[in-house]
């Protein structure tokens, strides 16, 4: 895939970013849907300092957690449409991003699913693009992406493109997605640590999936499960529309869209 460093200076005038949902719970939890709302599992705000973990940012973040089975035999947590499904059209180049705290202390072979959907031009789902997140017998947490998920901790994760985290901390789950030089929608799933490094992408891409005429906008974001005894914390949900022709981003790469995005997020 090619790819271009955006940075501020070189973006400017070009890449506009549109932050059109951010939910960094510091009054509430609207956007998110849980079993007190119709959904599934428990999103509830805390106070940063809450067993010892700080904020990514400002007062206070959430816990998520499991509260039922499915019927694939895992469980499934919160659940958020963002500001509304983009389900009609494409939207331009888009980014769905959140903070999860990741600890090295959850038990082995705990974990959770992150998904973001894209829809199709017609108005139904189109695709899941999902981030895996296992702790293996080493003692690390794996990351690796996919398109589907069955309801339980990925256990084959070292067998393919993935990144191994050692440390408890903050990080930045990012999907981003773009049309390719070919047309279709591309997506790259992408790994930060708390100061910024880039330190995973997954690039998921299907050919058949032609912007405009089969791949639509964002639909939701979704913790397709949470099977960790003591859930997860998060804090800092995005999502950024770019109001530009996919055009104008052909070929670009993923840094090239949203680099300079990012930087802009976190001053």
């Amino acid at each position: 895939m090619k790819q271009a460093i955006c940075t501020l200076a070189l973006c400017a005038g070009s890449v506009f970013a549109g932050e059109v949902f951010y939910q960094g719970f510091e009054t509430d939890t609207a956007g998110w849907l849980d079993e007190s709302n119709g959904w599934a599992g428990t999103v509830t705000r805390v106070s940063s300092g809450t067993l010892g973990i700080t904020s990514a940012s400002g007062s206070n973040h959430a816990h998520f957690a499991q509260s039922y089975s499915d019927n694939a035999g895992g469980v499934t947590g919160g659940f958020t449409r963002f500001d509304g499904y983009r389900d009609s059209a494409w939207s331009g180049p888009y980014q769905a991003s959140v903070d999860i705290y990741l600890d090295t202390g959850w038990g082995t072979n705990e974990g959770f699913d992150y998904s973001v959907a894209s829809s199709t031009s017609a108005g139904g789902h189109l695709r899941d693009f999902i981030f895996h997140v296992t702790k293996d017998m080493s003692g690390n947490i794996l990351i690796g992406g996919s398109n589907n998920t069955n309801f339980d901790p990925q256990l084959n994760l070292a067998d393919g493109n993935h990144a191994s985290i050692s440390d408890s901390g903050w990080y930045t789950f990012e999907h981003s997605f773009y049309e390719a030089a070919d047309g279709s929608l591309e997506v790259a799933l992408n790994l930060y640590n708390s100061s910024g490094t880039l330190l995973f992408t997954e690039i998921r891409n299907n050919p058949a999936d032609l912007v405009g005429s089969i791949a639509g906008g964002n639909r939701y974001g979704w913790f397709t499960n949470i099977d960790i005894a003591n859930g997860i914390n998060v804090d800092n949900v995005t999502l950024n529309v770019v109001p530009l022709p996919p055009a104008a981003f052909a070929g670009l790469g993923m840094l090239g869209i949203f680099g300079g995005i990012r930087q802009l997020r976190k001053r």
